[in-house]
């Protein structure tokens, strides 16, 4: 086979395979954009009963002093601070309720999907414990 031939072939060989991974590579490029659901901000902070946003789902524009007021003390897996940007947009977790024992900062837009891997502050009781399903109050700050 002549030089020519065998360049015209890798050439045609590789061509081909740069077209057909082209629609992957755009669509892997595409992908994080449109599976993302980016809500715009509406002032609330969600909590879900399952992990992965699952399961019922409450909201509060306000602060808590006890999450029993929607049946979620204790309960959340999964939170979401969809909080407006300014002052006052960072939420405060706390153990207890009352605004009392340890607490976890959960800045403005950021969300925990599965909670057994975070944590408390050891900074009152409940330090140190997971935030899954040990979520009791929460108070609306400029802590991040």
């Amino acid at each position: 086979m002549s030089k020519n031939r065998v360049t015209f072939l890798l050439t045609t060989a590789l061509a081909v395979a740069t077209v057909g991974l082209a629609p992957a590579v755009a669509h892997a490029e595409a992908a994080p954009a449109s599976g993302v659901t980016a809500a715009a901000a509406d002032g609330n902070l969600y909590a879900w009963e399952h992990a992965y946003e699952g399961g019922r789902v409450v909201s509060w524009s306000g602060d808590s002093s006890d999450w029993a007021d929607r049946d979620m003390r204790n309960k959340a897996s999964s939170v979401f601070n969809n909080g407006y940007a300014g002052a006052y947009d960072d939420v405060l977790l706390y153990w207890d309720v009352n605004h009392g024992g340890a607490s976890f900062r959960l800045c403005n837009g950021s969300r925990l999907r599965y909670m057994p891997y975070d944590f408390f502050n050891h900074n009152g009781a409940g330090g140190g414990e997971t935030l899954n399903d040990n979520v009791a109050s929460h108070r609306w700050t400029n802590a991040c």
